[in-house]
């Protein structure tokens, strides 16, 4: 499994198989809608946001299912996902030419870590995702200095807008760098942690 791979596998690990079985099936896109509401609603559960975001999922999921395929047992398994995001996205020019449920998966993430509501991260909002999201991070050190890699001259005020946070996105599903500080936009992630994002039940 090359580093590209590594990446793409610990990603959807983390944000997408939220029962952790080591592959991807409906039920997880059901309980990703749960937590989603509790995060967005300050831990509180409300119908109408929990309905809006399963909605979501539902499209989301069936994109997925259609694009990339499910084996007998209804799973979506990364290596396949992984596969699927590399060859559609080798040609793409930026955000908006990327597979239509990664767009989705990056613009539920922003919003869920958006508290503030004004379009943009600061490093409260990237610590509050990353605790919330990322299955390895031990410290806060380790969330803090993730957020610095991703820091630019041109980042005056110490946020990540929407705008660059698309393009990080992107660098993110196309770059073949493996030490791309993109690989930290949807929190800390290092490519040793491959091991422990897989189990027998996963496709390898």
């Amino acid at each position: 499994m090359d580093d590209y791979t590594k990446r793409l596998v610990l990603c959807f690990s983390e944000k997408l198989d939220q029962a952790k079985v080591g592959y991807i099936e409906w039920n997880s896109f059901k309980l990703m809608a749960m937590r989603a509401t509790f995060q967005q609603c300050g831990g509180t559960h409300k119908d109408e946001v929990y309905e809006m975001y399963l909605q979501q999922s539902k499209l989301w999921w069936d994109s997925l299912v259609r694009d990339v395929g499910a084996d007998a047992q209804g799973r979506v398994h990364y290596i396949d996902m992984a596969n699927y995001v590399r060859g559609i996205s080798k040609d793409a020019k930026d955000f908006e030419q990327l597979p239509e449920f990664i767009k989705n998966l990056a613009n539920l993430v922003f919003l869920m870590n958006d508290k503030k509501a004004d379009g943009k991260w600061d490093l409260e909002e990237y610590r509050n995702g990353a605790v919330g999201w990322c299955r390895y991070v031990t410290g806060i050190s380790d969330i803090d200095a993730a957020y610095e890699t991703l820091m630019t001259a041109a980042d005056v005020d110490r946020t990540i807008s929407f705008d660059r946070y698309k393009a990080i996105v992107f660098e993110f599903f196309t770059s073949a760098d493996s030490n791309t500080p993109s690989r930290h936009i949807f929190g800390p992630l290092e490519l040793c942690n491959i091991d422990l994002a897989l189990t027998t039940s996963s496709k390898q």
